[in-house]
């Protein structure tokens, strides 16, 4: 059954979504922001975690330090996202099954956030064994893009179901049932909080 988007929302969901860094931020930022999107999402609130190099379980510890400190003030929030990548962060599947444990969405790209900007204009299962080298692929398609500097929603955001499409279509290709999501490359679980965003 198609889901439709609600046109009454009195009570806004009050949402976190804790990232690694000002790329992850910046782009949620600019759909809480979008002129379609940002009635619903005012209550939205995408930041990153304050450290030089945050690592998984740094993100991880800091979104239950927050979800925490919102309860005892009374003002908890509906849901917690977390939203970091593989970069061959050896803490990333603790990571991740602690924020699991603890009930949070879970925003996971291998190898890279830029995973997420690449299937708007791909459909491949090939791995990148760095940032550096998605970022060169992501070049040949968008070679304006310049890391946390520019409204990256808003340029990709007419091929969005393409992205969504493509992202499902990864996932059937690269998912094992031997192998945990930390451990996959390609990935991207971006869709589904984007997914979530835009259909609250």
């Amino acid at each position: 059954m198609k889901r439709t988007k609600r046109t009454h929302n009195p009570t806004r969901r009050r949402v976190l979504i804790l990232c690694e860094g000002q790329t992850e931020k910046n782009y949620f930022q600019a759909i809480k922001e979008d002129p379609e999107y940002k009635q619903q999402l005012l209550a939205v609130h995408p930041q990153v975690v304050v450290a030089k190099n945050p690592s998984p379980d740094q993100i991880v510890q800091e979104a239950s330090y927050r979800a925490r400190k919102a309860r005892e003030e009374g003002n908890a929030y509906d849901k917690i996202w977390v939203v970091f990548d593989h970069d061959h962060q050896p803490q990333r599947f603790a990571a991740y099954e602690h924020a699991l444990r603890q009930g949070f969405g879970i925003g996971f790209s291998a190898i890279a956030f830029e995973s997420w900007y690449l299937l708007p204009f791909e459909r491949s299962a090939r791995a990148y064994e760095s940032a550096e080298a998605l970022l060169d692929a992501l070049a040949k398609h968008y070679p304006s893009y310049q890391k946390a500097r520019q409204n990256d929603f808003a340029y990709l955001k007419g091929k969005l179901q393409q992205a969504l499409s493509n992202a499902a279509w990864l996932k059937d290709q690269v998912a094992a049932a031997e192998k945990h999501t930390t451990n996959c490359n390609p990935w991207t679980d971006v869709d589904l909080l984007v997914l979530e965003l835009i259909e609250s």
